[in-house]
């Protein structure tokens, strides 16, 4: 009889985090075309509290930490920011703060620094040039692809700032200038902030943290 050939700790790792990227972009492109089926606010809004089930059901407790950081520079924007929204359509407000944007900063910064995450294992990235520099290259594209698609698409438009031009091309991201600016700083922001907490891999799994504990007890032998 031929014998099952048992797979390796690292093919192990390797394979389930292929899994988790294909998932994610599948709940992403799900997410993104209900967009135009849903209510912009409750959908993000019910997106953000299944993404809390999501982490842990897919054992990477140590996303929690991103999420919960983005949400903070989601809140802290908000605060700051929050009398500049006002859209061509209701919105629900939290304490006062529109949801909308609120949920969509939360999960947007969380989601990008995922992709993020997927790519630098995969690239193998060591120095912090490096590491910023493809994160960047990831948010903004990202940043602008998503605002010209909630303006053009799905006719998301933000009243309070229409008055102000858009960005050239895409005309999206109508805004003045110290907010534009803002858009493209909460990205860096957001990934200097995990870089100073010492935030770990998100995508790092209940079973790749077992692994490392059986190797650092094996090297202590």
């Amino acid at each position: 009889m031929a014998t099952l050939k048992r797979m390796k700790p690292c093919d192990k790792i390797q394979k389930n985090r292929q899994i988790l990227l294909l998932t994610d972009k599948l709940l992403s492109l799900i997410i993104i075309l209900s967009t135009g089926i849903f209510r912009p606010d409750t959908l993000l809004m019910t997106v953000y509290l299944l993404a809390y089930p999501y982490i842990l059901l897919t054992n990477r407790r140590k996303a929690l930490s991103y999420l919960i950081l983005a949400s903070s520079v989601s809140l802290i924007w908000m605060l700051i920011a929050n009398n500049q929204y006002s859209y061509n359509r209701r919105m629900f407000k939290v304490f006062g703060l529109n949801a909308f944007p609120l949920f969509a900063w939360a999960l947007g910064l969380f989601s990008i620094y995922l992709v993020y995450a997927h790519w630098e294992h995969i690239l193998k990235l060591n120095s912090f040039l490096h590491k910023m520099l493809l994160f960047l290259a990831l948010y903004w594209p990202s940043l602008i692809m998503v605002e010209t698609l909630g303006y053009h698409v799905f006719n998301i438009q933000n009243l309070a700032a229409a008055q102000y031009p858009g960005l050239p091309i895409c005309n999206c991201l109508h805004a003045p200038p110290w907010m534009k600016l803002s858009y493209f700083a909460l990205g860096p922001i957001y990934f200097l902030a995990s870089r100073v907490l010492g935030l770990e891999d998100p995508h790092t799994t209940s079973y790749e943290i077992k692994q490392s504990k059986s190797k650092e007890n094996l090297k202590k032998k």
